[in-house]
């Protein structure tokens, strides 16, 4: 009969105080919250916008996160990074995350750039916009804040910790593309990758996830606010007399538009806006330096792990995968205008 106590189990106990969640299981998690993102999300989220968007939140990606960490004993403080970050690193993020949402959308206007030279067009989806306070606040509370915290809880919290087996950097990028790959918008992946690495490089450098969960919380706010601002700006020209466009505008014309401008103009505006955008820059960088130099000593010290960081156990993200080529694959379809009785009957299957 063996103690509970014995000198073994306390090794063991020890061990295990600062394991973290093997590869393969990370990848099969990952899978598995793809499969449930996309044969529900999509759904619950069609039936009503904001709680469909908590569901697929709450439900669909952080609980198989809670259930996977519970049922295998990690130390979820370890594991998580459940570490305070400080007062200054916060105002740091605050200030780092404002100057990314710029540098982001250059990265999404090359994307839709490419899109719309491939397919001739673009489909760009929006969020509902805020018409009042009230719905600020509920859209800052449920895009803002359910997103921060699950999202960053499964791919920074478990996926990129797990992936650390294969060194740092690499669990940071990884963890950042199968992150914009989730989205499942190609055409906004390079902003979304870009952003995510620098919430994966926060959360490590910080030794804390609370960071990268302000840090998302602060990306999606922000961008909420500025829409409704933007929103706010047109009703009042609108009510000013001036002519606004009653649908979405199309983004192709703009591409269109820029492509006919004389050569004279073109230098111009790519002399204005690039000085803008090389200020802004310098100015990111500068607040990343500082936070480098405010976060010294808090990173853990991660070593590649060799005898188990294979390539080959990420093959466990291809279930994932192929879920999610799927669902770009009728995008593809639905640029190109085709239609078939496959496609009909495969997004049936899927609520697209």
């Amino acid at each position: 009969m063996f103690s509970l106590f014995s000198g073994n189990n306390i090794s063991d106990l020890k061990s295990r105080a600062f394991e973290k969640p093997v590869v393969v299981h990370v990848c099969i998690l990952f899978s598995s919250v793809i499969f449930l993102f996309v044969m529900l999300g999509y759904r619950v989220q069609q039936y009503e916008f904001y709680s469909g968007i908590l569901i697929t939140e709450f439900v669909l990606i952080m609980l198989p996160a809670v259930i996977f960490l519970l049922a295998y004993k990690y130390n979820l403080r370890y594991v998580l990074r459940l570490n305070r970050a400080g007062f200054l690193n916060y105002v740091l993020v605050f200030l780092i995350m404002a100057f990314a949402i710029p540098i982001a959308g250059l990265f999404n206007l090359a994307n839709l750039w490419l899109v719309n030279a491939v397919f001739g067009k673009i489909m760009v989806t929006q969020i509902p916009a805020a018409e009042d306070l009230r719905s600020l606040l509920v859209n800052i509370l449920v895009i803002g804040g359910s997103a921060g915290i699950c999202e960053e809880f499964l791919f920074r919290g478990v996926i990129q910790r797990g992936l650390e087996r294969f060194g740092a950097a690499k669990s940071i990028l990884i963890a950042a593309f199968l992150f914009s790959l989730t989205h499942l918008d190609f055409q906004k992946i390079f902003g979304t990758f870009m952003l995510g690495a620098l919430i994966g490089f926060i959360v490590y450098r910080s030794n804390s996830l609370y960071s990268g969960i302000f840090a998302h919380f602060t990306n999606n706010s922000l961008a909420v606010l500025i829409g409704f601002l933007l929103t706010k700006l047109m009703n009042i020209m609108k009510d000013a007399g001036f002519q606004m466009p009653e649908t979405e505008p199309d983004l192709s014309r703009y591409f269109e538009t820029l492509s006919q401008l004389p050569k004279m103009q073109l230098m111009i505006a790519a002399f204005v806006y690039g000085f803008i955008f090389l200020v802004i820059i310098m100015i990111f960088a500068a607040l990343v330096y500082a936070f480098i130099k405010t976060s010294r000593g808090k990173a853990e010290s991660i070593r590649t792990l060799q005898a188990e960081a294979k390539p080959g156990k990420l093959l466990w993200l291809i279930p994932g995968l192929i879920f999610i080529s799927v669902v770009y694959i009728i995008q593809v379809a639905e640029f190109r205008g085709a239609d078939s009785w496959l496609l009909d009957q495969i997004r049936m299957l899927l609520g697209v």
